[in-house]
């Protein structure tokens, strides 16, 4: 039987308007979910702000109570002797330029390729194999990362260990694979390594959405669960908030900016925030226009530093933009570059990068002139002999 609305026009027209009308009525079922979302948003907002002006109403502002006062003696000693005893970051060269313990909220700003992810393992590599002087523990590190997966960073710190480079994974013997199998699971279980990525227990959006930072936190706090460092890889990958959709990159950048200024002032650990910046004319434009997205975390920022790469001459400068140790500010920390690993630039290095130079220009004179070009396993001899491998 044919279907009577092929011949019916009236009928066919009456179908057509049920179902824009259908359609009309989910769009405005969706429009009225979204509506909500910002009416909720904006009612939690107000209803904090109401929370906040009562409690500065009860607040006596002529003195502090002895509870007080012994509160604040409590804190200022802490934080006094985290001071102190600062932790290590990735070499000896940096301890009176990075104010590495807690209340600091450390910026390290790097054009893409320029060693991101590569500091936050050196980081991590440096504190697994040091101990609290205080409590004569190892260290903990908690990473957040939407870079990359979490065995990549697993991965970084095993090919430190080991001594190994991280670069074409292609290359890795099943051998080494279990290897970092191993690792992985020997750091995570330990409790001295936790890697926390954008997926990390089936919740999406953990580590690029400023609800998704904040919920990681809010949960440690309440559980009084504390690491020594809390590493954020990187900043301008938060470009999205759960309770309000229509927020912009930049305003969740600026949004997540004050919520880790809160946090570095409560939780008690430092926070490092890894942030992209611009490779334009370093001399001519300030350090906070080029970093990319919303500024205002250099506001925030207690310490403030930059990754320059040179890796013709296998070094790395780290300039001092802004730091709670006066005497830092605009100075520059040099660091060599060692199969993946920063290391002191002390004149023993600068006299292996000296002969690695050296080989490597004596086998280019040698393609010139048309000798045979060496094998992959000659090259790479060369290159142990230079580093004194």
């Amino acid at each position: 039987m044919s279907d009577d609305s092929t011949k019916d026009p009236i009928h066919a027209q009456i179908e057509r308007d049920a179902l824009r009308e259908k359609h009309r009525k989910e769009v405005l079922e969706k429009e009225l979910i979204i509506r909500g979302r910002k009416a909720d948003a904006l009612v939690e907002k107000i209803n904090q702000n109401d929370r906040d002006i009562s409690a500065a109403k009860a607040i006596n502002y002529g003195s502090l109570s002895e509870e007080e006062i012994e509160a604040k003696q409590k804190e200022n000693t802490d934080y006094m002797g985290a001071a102190k005893h600062k932790m290590p970051f990735i070499t000896e060269d940096f301890d009176q330029a990075v104010p590495f313990f807690r209340k600091n909220l450390i910026l390290i700003g790097a054009p893409t390729g320029s060693g991101k992810s590569t500091t936050v393992a050196n980081i991590i590599h440096r504190l697994i194999h040091a101990r609290n002087a205080k409590t004569g523990k190892r260290y903990r590190v908690l990473v957040l990362t939407n870079e990359e997966k979490s065995e990549d960073v697993y991965n970084r710190v095993t090919c430190l260990i080991k001594g190994w480079s991280y670069t074409n994974h292609d290359k890795f013997s099943e051998a080494q694979v279990e290897e970092f199998n191993k690792y992985l699971v020997g750091l995570s279980k330990s409790g001295t390594l936790t890697v926390v990525d954008d997926q990390f227990g089936g919740a999406m959006g953990t580590t690029t959405t400023v609800e998704g930072i904040c919920q990681v936190f809010d949960n440690l706090i309440e559980k009084q669960d504390y690491y020594d460092v809390v590493l954020l890889d990187y900043y301008q990958n938060v470009t999205e908030s759960k309770k309000n959709l229509t927020m912009g990159e930049y305003e969740c950048q600026a949004l997540l900016a004050r919520r880790l200024d809160r946090y570095k002032n409560i939780y008690p650990a430092p926070i490092v925030v890894l942030a992209q910046v611009r490779e334009i004319d370093q001399a001519r434009t300030p350090f906070k226009i080029r970093i990319e997205g919303r500024k205002t975390i250099l506001n925030v920022s207690t310490c403030a530093l930059e990754i320059v790469a040179k890796p013709a001459d296998r070094c790395t400068d780290w300039i001092t933009h802004k730091s709670r140790f006066n005497e830092a500010m605009g100075k520059i920390v040099q660091t060599g570059y060692d199969s993946g690993k920063y290391v002191p630039y002390n004149a023993e290095f600068k006299e292996r990068v000296a002969k690695w130079k050296a080989a490597n220009a004596a086998q280019e004179f040698d393609k010139s002139v048309g000798m045979p070009d060496v094998t992959e396993e000659e090259e790479d001899g060369i290159q142990k002999k230079a580093s004194g491998d």
